[in-house]
């Protein structure tokens, strides 16, 4: 089984609706021939292990009811925490002002590794805000060449 059937990603949402929580990914994945359902939810403030469990059990029991998966799966349901992916339009404009980390695809002035603040986001290009030594450097970023985009911890 390669694609969820669409009345998966549908009970998924509608129970996070229902518990005022927000989808912010759905993956479905195998790992040592074993396939997992990887829900990730959050709120404003944060996922609790409560809410996280409420959930599970509701994504659960409305997936056994309507059996719409016709594999053995494991069920996991967590928070996409600290330093969690950026994929689309709508994470980029939330973390307006976040450090983030970003990955190119090709090089760009010779790396392809960025760390700094996201600065802007346009339908074409991200801006960051880099330090360097003593002094800061924006740089812009094509979306195209954006291969991986996650928050990052700043120390």
């Amino acid at each position: 089984m390669k694609n969820l059937p669409p009345i998966v990603k549908t009970i998924i949402e509608e129970e996070a609706n229902r518990l005022e929580l927000t989808v912010e990914d759905i993956l479905w994945e195998m790992e040592r021939n074993q396939y997992y359902l990887r829900v990730f939810a959050d709120t404003e403030v944060g996922l609790t292990i409560d809410e996280a469990t409420a959930l599970n059990e509701a994504i659960s029991l409305r997936l056994d009811e309507a059996d719409p998966i016709d594999v053995e799966y494991f069920l996991e349901v967590s928070s996409p925490g600290l330093e969690r992916p950026l994929k689309k339009k709508e994470d980029f404009i939330r973390f307006m002002g976040s450090y983030i980390y970003v990955k190119t695809y090709r090089a760009l002035d010779g790396k392809k590794e960025f760390y700094g603040t996201l600065s802007s986001y346009d339908e074409d290009t991200i801006s960051l805000i880099l330090k360097d030594k003593t002094k800061e450097i924006t740089i812009e970023i094509s979306h195209v060449d954006i291969s991986f985009a996650r928050l990052a911890v700043e120390f």
